[in-house]
């Protein structure tokens, strides 16, 4: 059964909870802030499906031959491209999708700003699943529904985690020549625990219940890119991803899912057509092209995955692989345990999440000025040299 893998390997994909014939399985066992698949010994018919489709258990993909092969790319819609987490790369291959008449799956936020995976042909939906969510994504009976799509004959375009996307494959059991396989840039994953946890401080703070989320607004740049929430009573909370409180936990390598540090999906091992994410060191690499809207780094794992991108409208340049892994060492390493993440559940036990939240993770009055006053002393130092205003 599936208990043969440990909480320190699961990614929570939900490929043996979508293959159970008997619903067995379900995500009731608790570990630190996550929920981790639980085998219901009295339905069980030890069918062995839930191991045969487990990406920890199964065969990893790889890239065809020749390949990976990268580009940056960014999307001409520039309201799209603003309202994207970087460059719009996934707007426009889920646009091209739709399209072709498929349909998509992506992971959104529902009424409540828990973060699931839902499948659809609307553009609405489209707009929903565009933006970074950081917090583990329900997935609940998606793969299933991927699958009763696909067996009709119709196209499906599926983006998640590279553990989401490995899911899905081994679910599957059999290549699908009208399914495009789309993995994100990954650094690791929250717990939509962690996640109420910190809107819940928020909305205390502010009064007001929260009415809209994102992590990535680009209003000061997409090198500054921002946490901005907005409250029923008017309030909004603005602040750099990499101040903010919950994104603390995150960057610091604490409130990470135990598998993420030790995924077994880095380096295109997922089975992916494409992989995206943001071409992190543009301004380095590409200063001639990066406005600073954002821009995206896409790479192509498949001739199917090259093939598609090619019929979008994005821009694409073709570029060297190592230009993009040289600033995104996500592609290929794991992020390494923060020292704090002991610490800091001990904490959450002993005092609750909020408690705990608020003494590891949020900026105190003399750091904010510290950071402040840092900024302010480059910008004297750009201004002197005769260069631009620095970026972040």
């Amino acid at each position: 059964m599936i208990d043969k893998v440990s909480v320190q390997e699961c990614t929570l994909c939900g490929a043996c909870v979508n293959a159970c014939p008997a619903d067995a399985i379900s995500f009731s066992k608790p570990y630190l802030d996550f929920c981790y698949p639980q085998v219901k010994e009295d339905i069980c018919i030890h069918c062995n499906q839930c191991e045969q489709a487990c990406p920890i258990l199964g065969n990893k993909g790889k890239p065809d031959e020749g390949y990976p092969v990268a580009f940056a790319a960014k999307s001409e819609n520039d309201s799209m491209r603003m309202r994207s987490s970087s460059g719009g790369a996934f707007y426009e291959l889920a646009s091209q999708m739709l399209r072709d008449g498929g349909y998509v799956c992506g992971a959104v936020f529902d009424d409540e700003f828990h973060v699931k995976h839902i499948l659809s042909n609307a553009k609405e939906d489209i707009l929903r699943m565009m933006g970074s969510k950081y917090a583990q994504s329900d997935m609940g009976y998606c793969y299933r529904e991927v699958k009763d799509v696909l067996e009709k004959g119709c196209k499906v375009l599926f983006s998640g985690c590279p553990c989401q996307v490995a899911g899905l494959r081994t679910f599957l059991g059999k290549e699908y020549p009208n399914l495009l396989l789309v993995e994100l840039i990954c650094h690791g994953i929250p717990s939509d625990q962690m996640l109420q946890t910190y809107i819940g401080m928020q909305e205390r703070k502010y009064g007001a219940r929260l009415t809209r989320m994102e992590f990535r607004n680009k209003k000061k740049g997409w090198h500054n890119s921002s946490v901005r929430m907005e409250f029923e009573n008017g309030k909004v909370y603005l602040e750099p991803m990499t101040f903010d409180t919950y994104m603390q936990g995150y960057f610091r390598g604490v409130t990470l899912k135990e598998s993420c540090f030790s995924c077994q999906f880095r380096s295109f091992k997922s089975g992916s057509d494409l992989t995206i994410g943001d071409f992190w060191g543009a301004e380095t690499e590409m200063p001639d092209v990066d406005d600073n809207n954002g821009l995206s780094a896409v790479i192509a794992n498949t001739m199917r995955g090259k093939c598609f991108l090619e019929r979008c409208d994005a821009t694409c340049c073709p570029l060297e692989i190592e230009r993009v892994q040289k600033y995104n060492k996500s592609l290929a390493e794991s992020f390494a345990m923060g020292k704090q993440r002991v610490a800091f559940y001990e904490c959450a036990e002993k005092f609750g999440f909020d408690k705990a939240v608020g003494t590891f993770f949020q900026e105190s009055f003399l750091q904010k000025m510290k950071r402040t006053l840092r900024f302010s002393l480059r910008c004297i130092w750009y201004t002197m040299q005769g260069k631009n205003k620095p970026l972040y």
